[in-house]
């Protein structure tokens, strides 16, 4: 884990972001998208990158983030076959294929100085005390 001062602000708001994530997911009326092509897909893409980046600013590479990502992996997939299951929702084996990208994404965007993103805005929020 990265030496974050206000982990106990930054984990419950992935937390809060997974949450989030498994009820639009499940929601029968699911949030509006943009009239474009594979809009649908940029959103899954985004969604799972997005946790898992943010994820990667709280924890540093190595095994607790990969189960992570193996974690949010499993759980695009679990959602996927759930929204088959329900009956209001459909599922497509192409939207678990974007969440695993993102999450692949997300993964690869943390190896980089973009993971130290809460850190910095630490160091900015006690400055200004």
């Amino acid at each position: 884990m990265r030496p974050l001062r206000f982990v106990k602000v930054w984990l419950p708001l992935g937390w809060f972001a997974v949450c989030m994530l498994v009820y639009q997911s499940l929601n029968p009326s699911p949030p509006e998208l943009p009239e474009w092509p594979s809009a649908d897909k940029l959103a899954h893409f985004v969604a799972y990158g997005w946790i898992m980046l943010w994820f990667g600013f709280i924890y540093r590479p190595g095994r607790k983030y990969l189960l992570h990502g193996l974690s949010l992996i499993l759980l695009g997939v679990t959602l996927e076959l759930l929204q088959g299951a329900v009956g209001y929702r459909s599922m497509e084996v192409s939207d678990a294929c974007f969440n695993a990208l993102g999450v692949f994404t997300g993964w690869l965007l943390a190896c980089t100085k973009l993971s130290s993103a809460l850190l910095w805005t630490e160091r900015l929020i006690c400055r200004e005390r």
